[in-house]
């Protein structure tokens, strides 16, 4: 995520060029206002780089620059927006923003879309307001100060006179942008902190919705891939006379990343690439193993690695005799298996221009890819038409059927151009379900190796935290949350063949199991009770003890020994602080199950409480199938995991019940998405260490084979 810094000045431009028909707002994320062109933009056309459009018949469009993946901006981003315009809900039409430089680096992660447009949003509408409010009042010929905006319309406070916003956009348009704009305070809000239904559900259940995989255009041809199994391996020979010889295959060949099929449909494809018969070149990672990487971390320690924070003397204390608790911590690769697999459709046109639409969670990156994909094509002589300039390219962001971080990487974008530049038609690239399990960009494999010494009343006096991996960071805690007096972070980043990218919360998960399990564990070592200490500890983190609070209060905590096992857990990431405790039940069919979650989540301001929740129900459910069901595993250089069978998730008989409780305040809003998925695990391994007094080293578990 690129840093997001507007002018205060300058992020709002004026169109002054649409002959009275529509008023047009812009804002400047990665170029100035001076370097927009709203001359250009004409009484009929929405220019991409403004944020919202009042036309003369009093419809407000809001363009929205993020991508839809199931969080909800297309309902919580003009939400900011609408609020400040004063309009009615009803009259708001949402779109999505094309790629244009006015919104700035386009990429939709890291829990950071309300966080980023909580003010600048809320500033374009209120810019808007007062426009409309100075030429309302110049049409009432009645001063600025005896006017107010509601609902579309300009109120002449005195008589009760009014003018609707639809007879104003032409004068308004002619004003200058004001210095300022009044924000209203949290006390006037009538749309934020409202659950107004999500915009973009009515046409995911009618039908009408249309993600990457649903693209349907003229002629069009449709292709599948086949990677190397082995990570880093190439083709060596290829025996493709059994599928060319099936009804529908056009085409096959090799690209950079391995071999296509092209075919009149999908299945066709499908078949095909089952058809080739492949040899394949492992290369140096034939023997790469996840045990044999798990084995090379056990053998580290902290003198190997770096120091991200440290505090008093951990060592020393750790070396005084003292009573330690240690423990190691294991958490294996994980997929994001989302349910629309890779796909990218693309079409190198007759007039020079390439053309793709791509569920796409960065547009940007995706249309860099895409650029330095065709200039590759076009050095080697492949292709002479297409011009590889940034106009040349056109991204149309489609809905996307889950991300979960997966799709801020762009390599399908770039196979879907390099399979295009071969065929005057558009084509589009779908992967398998096996592709896209086998060949991702995984949560990486960690261990954490924990220590942790007790004074004589059994408090933690200090704590040894070291975790290793591919590409990981110790976000979340350095420095940790709990005043433990001597402290030591260390990190130590290994390189490993696995492809790693980011998965659902980040660093934060893997941080947070280890964390938060061992400090129940130096609790249960101590004869502390795991919530009494929490909060001992978390003297100068108000919030998040009362997140605690209120998750152990709705869970009934420490529930009834002997019929239900509670696990608590807190973590504070991408500016949300949670806490959750995992309930635990015996069966006397399945051993222990889960019975229930309970979520306290303080998020700040809260938008739309209906998405805090669902967000908040969508990770504990996805971090719970990583805790308890799926891992990635590799042996002779490749995933032994393929689909659904053997990487499952989590059914929904399976599901526990989930309460919800949102801690609202005035603090800035913080992250939805991501901020319920890394208490989950330590919770459910602090709800299995209360069961049966043994802790939980190595994720995933499973529960029906422990005995209570």
């Amino acid at each position: 995520m690129k840093p997001f810094h507007p002018d205060r000045r300058k992020f709002l431009k004026l169109s002054s060029a649409v002959v009275g028909s529509g008023l047009i707002l812009g804002m400047s994320w990665g170029c100035s206002a001076e370097d927009q062109n709203p001359g250009s933009r004409s009484a009929n056309s929405f220019s991409p780089n403004a944020w919202l459009v009042i036309d003369n018949q009093g419809t407000v469009t809001i363009f929205v620059a993020e991508s839809e993946m199931g969080q909800g901006p297309y309902t919580l981003m003009p939400m900011l927006l609408a609020e400040e315009l004063e309009v009615e809900w009803n009259s708001i039409v949402v779109k999505h923003a094309s790629l244009d430089p006015a919104f700035g680096y386009q990429a939709t992660g890291g829990s950071a879309s309300i966080r980023k447009g909580w003010s600048t949003l809320r500033e374009a509408g209120a810019i808007a307001r007062e426009m409309l409010l100075q030429a309302g009042a110049a049409a009432l010929q009645a001063a600025v100060s005896d006017c107010k905006a509601a609902r579309g319309k300009i109120i002449h406070k005195p008589s009760g006179r009014k003018i609707p916003y639809r007879e104003l956009v032409g004068s308004a348009a002619k004003l200058p942008i004001p210095e300022k704009a009044r924000l209203k305070e949290l006390h006037e809000f009538v749309i934020i902190g409202q659950s107004i239904p999500r915009t973009d559900i009515p046409d995911k259940i009618n039908g009408k919705a249309r993600f990457g995989i649903d693209i349907k255009l003229p002629d069009m041809l449709y292709a599948t891939i086949t990677h190397c199994p082995v990570f880093g391996g190439s083709v060596r020979q290829v025996n493709a006379s059994k599928a060319r010889k099936i009804k529908g295959v056009i085409d096959i060949f090799e690209i950079n990343e391995g071999i296509v099929v092209v075919a009149t449909d999908t299945w066709t494809a499908f078949q095909g690439k089952d058809a080739l018969e492949i040899d394949w070149n492992p290369g140096k990672n034939a023997t790469l193993s996840t045990v044999q990487i798990a084995d090379r971390r056990k053998k580290l320690s902290p003198g190997q690695g770096e120091t991200t924070w440290q505090e008093g003397d951990a060592e020393a204390i750790l070396s005084s005799g003292k009573t330690v608790v240690q423990a190691d911590y294991i958490q294996p690769p994980q997929a994001h298996i989302p349910l629309e697999t890779m796909n990218c459709t693309a079409h190198f046109r007759d007039d020079g221009k390439l053309q793709i639409w791509v569920p796409t969670q960065s547009p940007s990156k995706a249309h860099e890819t895409a650029k330095l994909t065709s200039q590759s094509i076009i050095k080697r002589g492949l292709n002479k038409l297409f011009g590889a300039g940034s106009d040349d390219i056109e991204i149309q962001t489609t809905l996307l059927g889950g991300g979960f971080g997966r799709r801020l990487k762009q390599d399908f974008v770039s196979q879907a151009v390099q399979i295009a530049q071969r065929f005057k038609q558009p084509v589009q690239l779908v992967w398998t379900r096996e592709e896209d399990v086998q060949h991702d960009f995984y949560h990486p494999l960690t261990l954490h190796k924990m220590r942790g010494a007790l004074d004589e009343n059994g408090l933690p006096v200090a704590w040894e935290l070291f975790v290793s991996g591919t590409k990981i960071s110790a976000s979340g805690i350095s420095p940790p949350p709990y005043a433990i007096a001597n402290t030591k972070v260390v990190i130590k980043n290994t390189d490993e063949a696995i492809p790693r990218g980011p998965w659902r919360s980040v660093f934060a998960h893997y941080n947070a199991f280890a964390a938060e399990h061992f400090l129940d564990e130096m609790a249960r070592a101590g004869k502390q009770d795991p919530l009494d200490l929490r909060l001992r500890l978390l003297g100068d983190h108000p919030r998040l003890q009362k997140v605690l609070k209120a998750a152990a209060r709705g869970a009934g905590w420490p529930g009834q020994a002997g019929t239900s096992y509670l696990g608590i857990a807190a973590f504070s990431s991408f500016g949300s602080h949670v806490a959750e405790v995992v309930e635990l039940r015996r069966s006397d069919k399945q051993g222990l199950v889960v019975h229930k979650v309970t979520c306290a989540i303080d998020c700040g301001v809260v938008i739309n409480p209906d998405i805090v929740e669902q967000q908040m129900e969508g990770s504990i459910i996805f971090a719970l199938t990583a805790a308890t069901k799926s891992s990635i595993t590799v042996k002779d250089g490749q995933v032994e995991q393929s689909n659904f069978h053997n990487y499952p998730i989590l059914k929904i008989d399976e599901t526990p019940e989930i309460e919800v409780i949102i801690l609202s305040n005035e603090e800035a809003p913080g992250g939805i998405g991501e901020p319920g998925v890394p208490p989950l695990a330590p919770a459910l391994a602090n709800a299995i260490l209360a069961a049966t007094g043994k802790p939980v080293r190595e994720l995933p578990v499973k529960l029906s084979a422990i005995k209570v």
